[in-house]
Formats: structure tokens, sequence, C-alpha cells
């Protein structure tokens, strides 16, 4: 009986491993069938309906948006003091590359208690959002609150000179 039991064993074992086999196999054969589509699955980029003219109209003005994106941060970081390096945002062209389209970088708004120095701080943070020629919304209002808090600095300045005189 002892002999029939060990048989009846390892004939399950061979029936198991025959099982996984087959399971094995099945995963091969959709991996393989996985690679055969990826490797039929592309992209043509180089359509001949493209016109060449349009990829480098395109092309161009990828460029020169990057051009105009990093001379305006780098104005803005060059006028005042910064709080760290520019950021900017980034669109990949028709040629695959990496182009500025936006960006920012922090100025350093904190204000001294002195207000002479807080007047000297407040005219380069205003010159500094005001370097570029084109201002965003963001320059302009960094600019405007730089400049109303002069005049605050300033009316505050003319208060305690007239409270003197008298």
């Amino acid at each position: 009986m002892e002999v029939f039991d060990r048989y009846q064993s390892a004939s399950a074992i061979n029936q198991q491993i025959a099982i996984k086999k087959s399971e094995l196999s099945a995963i091969d054969k959709k991996e393989e069938q996985k690679s055969l589509f990826e490797k039929n699955d592309t992209v043509n980029i180089t359509n001949s309906e493209v016109d060449e003219n349009d990829y480098q109209r395109v092309l161009e003005k990828f460029k020169a948006l990057d051009a105009k994106t990093r001379a305006h941060e780098q104005q803005h970081a060059a006028a005042g003091d910064t709080k760290g390096a520019i950021s900017y945002n980034y669109q990949v062209g028709p040629d695959g590359k990496l182009y500025a389209t936006g960006g920012h970088v922090k100025l350093d708004t904190s204000i001294p208690n002195d207000p002479e120095a807080a007047l000297a701080k407040l005219e380069k943070l205003s010159n500094a959002a005001g370097a570029p020629s084109e201002l965003s919304s963001a320059d302009a209002a960094i600019s405007r609150a730089a400049n109303l808090n002069k005049m605050l600095i300033l009316s505050r300045q003319e208060e305690g000179e007239n409270y003197a005189n008298n």
C-alpha cells in the first residue's frame, strides 16, 4: 500500500508541473503577442502631407518664444533681489526639444523696518518687476504694490515731519 501512495504522490506532482508549464506557456504567448503589437505600433512623423514650410514656421515660433521668455525672466532677475533660481515652463517643439514657454522668478518682497532702506528696496523691487518691456499681469501687480508701499512710507514720513514742526 505504501508503494502505491508514493506513485500517486509522484503522479500528482507531475500533474501540477504540467499545469504550471501550460500556465507559463500561456503567459509567454501573451508576451509574444504584446511585443508583436509594440513592434507594429509606430507613429510616422515624416508624413508626406506635412509641409516643410509649416514645420519651419512653427519651429521658429517656438525658438522665438523661448528666447523671449528667457530674456524676460532674466531681466527680472538681473534688476532685483531674488529668492531662488528662475523657473521655466516647457513645451515640446515639433523637433522633440523642450522650449521655454513661460516662467517666473521669485523676487524678494520683504520690507526692512528702516524707512530709508524700505524705500530703496521698494524702488529696486518696482524696477525689477517692471524691467521687461512687456509686463505680465503679475509683473504689473508687483510693481503697483511696490509703488503703493513707497507712497505709504513717504506719506508717513511727511506726517511725522508735520507733527514735529507743530
